[in-house]
């Protein structure tokens, strides 16, 4: 009888019925699950834009770092004796930056003289490197294109600087007898092993590429097979997508032809486009294991609801209809009829709502879930820009959020016309506390003077920042130069008083060095005008004695 009931007419209306309250669900719930997806992939390409961003804020600081240390030792450069002496001097130079590769001492034939790592054991010359002739026909730092590294075999890109001439020494053993570069080949894996370090958050399906202008793949993280040499443009629809824009993200199949969200963008030094890579599948996977769970647990509901309104159809419905017909044939054949049931047919309506409800609940509480992540995930991504602006060992704003705010304030002051002060705080022989009483106690050191430095009372738009070392800056907007420089004698006064011993000073106590700058800049100046001048004034300071105040005016910047 159960069968006969589930193929009648009653009995597919009601799974019909059931199907179609059903569809509206599932309507929405793939209409989530589209939503949900094209919303990830929204959110984690503009991760890998914003990752690219910053691996380019990253390369730039420290292609700065570079250019700092490399201007630094061809001044002392000099001095170096060829030999020993030289290896000795260029190690030196090399082991301050993870950037380089190895510093070469190149002299103006070509002949590399020697290396970080030592003397070439046969004569290498690097006389048809354009970026050499360049260096010897300019004061300033030169940054080439990148090149195969003859000592290594690895791309690199190469900096230079010439060694400033000087007097020929007695002997004519030392460098200014003849023209000669200082040469550091910056290690492009290794800053694209950096960059994939810190944006691969996918268990390991992301890469980090570097490709030059002309689409060279210089360099990848992890390696890609299949990939062109490095001296070879690679012609394919991932690398035209990257250089298209100066800036951006795109949904592109890689080499091996899967599908990825690839985030870009260009260094203003080099032209090198930056690119962090993640795979599709990671970001979009987990959202249909989620949207596969759902169907499961709608179509196990369906099942149950199908079966139990089945069930109730006949014992509510089709089980007293068949008793009434029953008793009908039993009537018609003239015995007496069965009893009828008293039994109630449409209260079970209220059930099949009641499970259509469920379900609907259960829908609504993972899209609220989903929400609810997607709102945490935010906040950690906010938390983490804001790490990434603070000097972890001072809590003091770092580097990059200083340049932020210098730019910032440098607009600010050329809009309304008013003076910007700068004062750039170096701590007086650090170098020699550092090596009397450890580098523990030279960062407690660092952290007392950044508390001072804190507790001065500054003004809302005023920073102060860790530069890097033992070097600080106050930003002071709308401060004079008299103005910035009273502001550095009541700092200079309060690291007096905090009477920290430091026996490697002729001071007897931990002093600073202080440049004070300020400039009411016009429209076409450049906010490096104001740091330059608060540097120069930091060495008149040093020049002077140290432990004191020094002051460089100018003219509003034209």
């Amino acid at each position: 009888m159960a069968q006969s009931f589930f193929r009648s007419g009653l009995g597919r209306l009601v799974v019909a019925l059931m199907l179609l309250a059903l569809a509206p669900a599932l309507v929405v719930l793939a209409q989530l699950g589209s939503g949900a997806r094209s919303l990830a992939v929204e959110y984690a390409a503009r991760q890998q834009q914003q990752a690219a961003e910053a691996a380019v804020r990253l390369f730039e600081e420290m292609l700065d770092s570079v250019a700092r240390t490399l201007e630094n030792a061809a001044r002392s450069a000099g001095d170096w004796a060829v030999g020993a002496e030289c290896v000795a001097r260029a190690a030196k130079v090399a082991a301050t930056q993870p950037f380089i590769q190895r510093v070469l001492v190149v002299a103006g034939d070509g002949r590399v003289l020697c290396t970080s790592v030592g003397i070439p054991a046969t004569p290498v010359s690097l006389g048809d490197r354009p970026y050499l002739r360049r260096a010897l026909a300019s004061p300033g730092l030169v940054v080439g294109t990148p090149v195969v590294g003859r000592l290594t075999g690895e791309v690199v890109l190469p900096v230079a600087h010439a060694v400033p001439a000087g007097p020929p020494s007695e002997d004519g053993a030392r460098l200014p007898n003849t023209p000669a570069v200082l040469v550091a080949p910056l290690d492009l894996g290794w800053f694209a092993r950096l960059v994939h370090a810190m944006s691969d958050e996918s268990g390991g399906e992301s890469f980090a590429l570097i490709v030059s202008d002309n689409a060279q793949v210089l360099a990848a993280h992890p390696r890609i097979a299949d990939l062109p040499p490095a001296d070879r443009p690679a012609a394919h629809p991932f690398i035209e997508a990257i250089l298209a824009a100066p800036a951006g993200w795109a949904a592109v199949a890689d080499f091996a032809g899967r599908d990825r969200i690839v985030g870009f963008a260009h260094t203003r030094s080099t032209g090198l486009a930056i690119a962090v890579a993640t795979d599709r599948a990671s970001i979009v996977g987990p959202i249909t294991r989620e949207l596969l769970i759902a169907l499961g647990l709608i179509a196990a509901a369906a099942a149950a609801g199908v079966g139990a309104a089945l069930w109730v159809a006949q014992a509510r419905i089709g089980r007293p209809l068949l008793a009434l017909a029953e008793a009908a044939k039993a009537l018609r054949d003239g015995e007496v009829p069965p009893p009828l049931a008293d039994r109630p047919a449409v209260r079970e309506i209220a059930l099949l709502a009641q499970a259509f409800t469920g379900m609907a609940a259960e829908i609504t509480r993972r899209q609220t879930a989903l929400e609810a992540a997607k709102h945490e995930l935010e906040a950690a991504n906010r938390h983490l820009s804001e790490l990434a602006e603070r000097d972890p060992l001072t809590g003091l704003a770092n580097r990059r959020a200083f340049d932020r705010a210098l730019e910032a304030s440098w607009k600010r002051a050329q809009r309304q016309a008013l003076p910007l002060g700068l004062l750039i705080i170096d701590i007086d022989h650090f170098k020699q506390f550092n090596d009397r009483y450890g580098h523990l106690e030279g960062d407690a050191c660092l952290i007392r003077v950044a508390r001072q430095l804190a507790s001065i009372a500054l003004r809302p738009h005023d920073v102060v920042a860790r530069l890097g070392g033992e070097e600080f800056a106050v930003l002071l907007p709308d401060t004079d130069l008299p103005g910035a420089v009273a502001l550095g004698e009541r700092i200079r006064a309060r690291l007096h008083a905090l009477m920290l011993l430091h026996e490697g000073s002729p001071h007897g106590i931990v002093t600073a060095s202080i440049g004070a700058a300020s400039i009411v800049p016009l429209d076409v100046s450049e906010p490096r005008v104001l740091l330059a001048a608060a540097d120069r004034a930091v060495y008149a300071a040093k020049a002077s004695g140290r432990d004191r105040v020094a002051a460089e005016g100018l003219a509003e910047a034209a």
